[in-house]
């Protein structure tokens, strides 16, 4: 393995830059790597390491089996226990514990990401790392413009997802497209799992992988995933602009202040007060996700002519007048 490792350091293949910054410079002691088994997140793996050496961190492996494949489940599961050992990496892993008459990607994914900060938060990982790469982000792109996403859902999946009082979020691959990551494995005579579920065209994100963009590659003579990831790039500049713009203009919003002028939002644009207002409401509520349709509501209320307005938020309610906004308690 070691073999593979200095392989790799000499074809000089790159942590995404925004990565490789960023580790460079929070001197990050430990990372927590999430690994199904699959070629994305097996080549994540291996390109951390051969990075080991010179940023000088840590590496454990993590793994969550769903159980939704069975006995296929469980060979995924054993081969990245093997594979972490291996490497003379720790490893943990947990199994998902769900209904499964409940059994829906949301779940899946938020019973994952609690069992991987969990982990990360226990053994002393600042740093989560995903094997997100350059395919996912337009098969994301699509998904999030038919739903009618701000800018914030089209800049996912970021390289660097920093939160608050939660392990840091990396993608140190979202610059190699899938069949890149395949073909480096291939040749370093690398196996990895292969998921049957992900030919099932009747999932959305799996039509779009395996029919709808190549076609439109091959309609655009171009290749469109990597366009999408300059987009996404590019998209993810202006956001931080506008949030940085927004925390100047709207400081009410970010320093969660009981009560907002509701004038003063009134005089933004609405991209401004759009993501300082949600970002209150977010924090000052944070069992509750708003849908699209009330958000849209809200935006326009604040906006809008009526001067006495209340909104349900599940437990609580937000109310205006004309000078104000707060939230009040069921």
């Amino acid at each position: 393995m070691q073999t593979i490792l200095d392989s790799f350091r000499n074809k000089g293949y790159l942590l995404e830059s925004n990565v490789y910054q960023y580790l460079l410079k929070e001197k990050v002691d430990k990372i927590l790597v999430a690994c199904s088994g699959g070629a994305d997140s097996v080549f994540a793996l291996l390109l951390l390491m051969s990075h080991q050496k010179e940023m000088g961190f840590d590496l454990e492996v993590a793994h969550f089996n769903h159980n939704w494949r069975g006995v296929d489940s469980a060979k995924d599961a054993q081969y990245v226990e093997d594979f972490a050992k291996k490497l003379k990496l720790s490893y943990r892993d947990d199994s998902a514990k769900l209904d499964q008459s409940v059994k829906t990607e949301t779940n899946a994914r938020v019973a994952r990401i609690e069992f991987l900060r969990k982990t990360a938060k226990k053994v002393g990982a600042s740093v989560i790392a995903f094997g997100h790469q350059m395919d996912d982000i337009l098969e994301t792109q699509i998904q999030r413009l038919g739903r009618g996403s701000s800018i914030e859902g089209l800049i996912a999946p970021r390289p660097v997802h920093l939160f608050e009082n939660e392990p840091t979020h990396i993608r140190p691959v979202l610059n190699f497209s899938a069949e890149a990551i395949k073909e480096i494995l291939t040749k370093h005579e690398l196996a990895w799992c292969e998921d049957a579920s992900n030919n099932d065209e009747r999932i959305v994100r799996n039509k779009l992988r395996k029919s709808i963009i190549p076609q439109l590659a091959e309609w655009m003579h171009r290749d469109v995933s990597q366009g999408a990831w300059r987009s996404r790039k590019l998209l993810e500049d202006d956001a931080n602009f506008l949030d940085e713009l927004a925390k100047e203009r709207l400081p009410a919003c970010y320093k969660l202040e009981a009560k907002l002028d509701r004038l003063l939002l009134r005089s933004e644009k609405q991209s401004l007060t759009r993501r300082a207002f949600f970002y209150w409401l977010h924090k000052m509520n944070p069992n509750f996700v708003a849908s699209a349709r009330l958000q849209e509501q809200l935006l326009n209320a604040i906006y809008g002519e009526q001067f006495r307005e209340k909104f349900s938020l599940g437990e609580a309610f937000i109310v205006m007048n004309k000078r104000q906004i707060w939230i009040e308690k069921s």
